[in-house]
């Protein structure tokens, strides 16, 4: 995870938002899974976000006990890749990561933005519920 993190913020796109002061009023918030609040991890987001604009597990606003997930990843990235990747057999691990890697690197634009039209009506729903979780509504609005 702390590669991945390096990675990202070396890239052109986040440096320019960072000289630009994109992130000022913006919160971040994670979910309290161990590799996402390790200490490289909690002294990037400190140094990006300051101490008093992170909600996190182990920093001074911890995640609200079931509030629901806003990430796009589940509401659309998960459940595409297992069905996929698991549409066929496969033959070892290797084989499962590549065949991932590459339905990653072929997904398109409108299949992008579908997702985060998707997204969004997520992030609606969870207004319309008071901010309650929304796991038991997810197939309910896919069809929206």
């Amino acid at each position: 995870m702390v590669h991945v993190m390096n990675v990202f913020c070396s890239t052109t796109s986040f440096q320019h938002f960072n000289s630009v002061q994109v992130w000022v009023g913006t919160v971040f918030m994670q979910d309290g899974a161990s590799p996402h609040i390790a200490n490289p991890i909690k002294r990037l987001l400190s140094m990006l976000f300051g101490n008093y604009r992170i909600i996190s597990r182990h920093l001074l606003t911890n995640w609200p006990p079931s509030s629901p997930d806003l990430n796009p990843c589940d509401f659309w990235l998960w459940g595409y890749l297992e069905h996929v990747a698991f549409s066929g057999p496969i033959a070892n691990l290797g084989e499962l990561k590549i065949l991932i890697a590459q339905h990653i690197h072929k997904t398109g634009t409108v299949t992008l933005r579908s997702v985060v039209e998707y997204a969004i009506s997520g992030f609606e729903l969870v207004a319309e519920t008071g901010g309650q979780n929304i796991e038991h509504f997810l197939g309910k609005y896919r069809d929206r």
